[in-house]
């Protein structure tokens, strides 16, 4: 009878561990990440569009989000088709676009999306949009929710260090587009980090410049990597 007992007290006592433990994770990762893809084909136009839509997770960010992405792509394909008449057999109007989820050690969902437009002209014009989601509850993080006041200053410093030495070519510290090719930038290029995309990658938190913001359309887009450790201080929330 003791033995039993023993045995019982026992069991007793994993089955309350086991439900404590399982009590940490008050948020599953029960999400699902859907493609919802648009394509066409015809000669003075085409398109080829693939967004991502979560699944799984209810609430109003995730909602917000899985409706602009379709109607994002609804509003490219509109313009596209509006303009079939500027396109030719040869050279027809184009859009594309496509999306990436960049994997992390931020416990973020970073999605990466890149639109691409060719409606004439020399060339076309790509985009890039980013949406960060913590894992945690799903909900849409901007920069101000992850940084403090302290952070801007940080960044645009470090940044412009980089910029600085490109331009007098300190080699270990030039600085590279999304294509890992050397960026020259314009002379009176500055850095400011409310104008990127921001992303995680790995061990680091990237910006990412637009055409045009401070280097020329043959430079690409810039891109800033800052690691985990470095910018700790700065995070306002818990990982």
């Amino acid at each position: 009878m003791k033995k039993m007992k023993s045995f019982l007290g026992l069991l007793l006592l994993v089955f309350i561990f086991a439900s404590c433990e399982s009590g940490k994770n008050t948020a599953k990762d029960n999400s699902n990440i859907e493609k919802l893809e648009y394509k066409e084909s015809m000669e003075k136009y085409n398109y080829d569009i693939v967004i991502p839509q979560i699944k799984g997770v209810e609430n109003e960010d995730i909602s917000y989000l899985n409706l602009s992405l379709q109607e994002s792509a609804r509003i490219l394909i509109e313009n596209i088709m509006g303009s079939a008449d500027a396109g030719t057999k040869e050279a027809p109007v184009e859009a594309k676009m496509s999306y990436e989820i960049k994997e992390n050690n931020f416990n973020i969902l970073s999605i990466v999306v890149t639109t691409y437009t060719y409606q004439g002209g020399a060339h076309g014009i790509t985009s890039i949009e980013s949406y960060n989601i913590n894992r945690k509850d799903y909900s849409l993080l901007n920069y101000d929710m992850i940084f403090d006041e302290n952070a801007e200053d940080y960044f645009n410093m470090r940044m412009n260090d980089i910029i600085t030495a490109s331009r007098e070519n300190n080699g270990s510290r030039k600085a590279l587009n999304t294509d890992g090719k050397e960026v020259l930038f314009f002379d009176n290029a500055e850095s400011n980090v409310k104008n990127t995309v921001m992303y995680f990658d790995g061990d680091n938190v990237v910006f990412l410049y637009p055409h045009y913001e401070i280097a020329p359309y043959s430079s690409g887009m810039p891109v800033f990597k800052f690691d985990k450790k470095d910018i700790k201080k700065y995070v306002k929330i818990k990982f």
